[in-house]
């Protein structure tokens, strides 16, 4: 009889064992997924601003306090990088990768994000959590990095215009050293245009 209980319980054990590391894996895979999730949710609000926006205003604050508060994980980003002109963030410096608002007489920074209040689209990094405005939905701390990259224009058989190369990079604040969703978009010069802008 003992002998016998003593069989069913190990083996009870063994199968108790089983059934929890299924749970943990299924809660561990569920509140990755619930991340991934609000990443691309928050990745696809940003990249709509810059959508929504005329492409001279299309740029980020490049003021030498700001971009001295960028972080490593921001500055050694691969979209940190120019490819027309070979520099990247961490060499050259982020003013010299990166370009603010352009145009004849560009809107300034403070008056675009006043305008996109909800994604600060001038911004290259802020901070989205439970005690932001707007909130994160998860109630989680992301980091939304964005890097927007002038590409000259060309001449010749393949000659194109003006454009900007905008980049959103979406990072848990828990682990900033690796990053949840990155989405990228080239935006024509003639976005949004003016008439009689010299944008182009």
């Amino acid at each position: 009889m003992m002998v016998e209980l003593l069989m069913a319980m190990t083996v009870m054990s063994i199968a108790l064992t089983a059934m929890i590391v299924v749970f943990t894996t299924s809660i561990f895979a569920t509140r990755r997924s619930s991340q991934l999730t609000t990443a691309a949710f928050l990745a696809d609000a940003q990249m709509e601003a810059y959508r929504a926006m005329t492409s001279r205003d299309i740029g980020l604050d490049l003021s030498a306090g700001t971009v001295s508060a960028l972080d490593s994980n921001y500055t050694n980003d691969p979209a940190c990088a120019n490819s027309s002109t070979a520099k990247t963030c961490s060499v050259n410096g982020v003013a010299s990768t990166l370009t603010a608002p352009t145009g004849a007489s560009p809107d300034s920074c403070t008056t675009i994000n006043t305008w996109y209040s909800n994604t600060l689209p001038c911004t290259p990094s802020r901070t989205v959590s439970s005690s932001t405005t707007p909130a994160s939905p998860d109630g989680r701390s992301y980091r939304v990095d964005t890097y927007i990259i002038q590409l000259a224009a060309t001449s010749g058989a393949t000659a194109q215009r003006a454009e900007k190369q905008v980049t959103v990079v979406v990072r848990s604040s828990s682990a900033l050293n690796t990053y949840l969703t990155r989405e990228t978009t080239i935006i024509d010069c003639s976005t949004g245009q003016t008439p009689n802008s010299t944008d182009c």
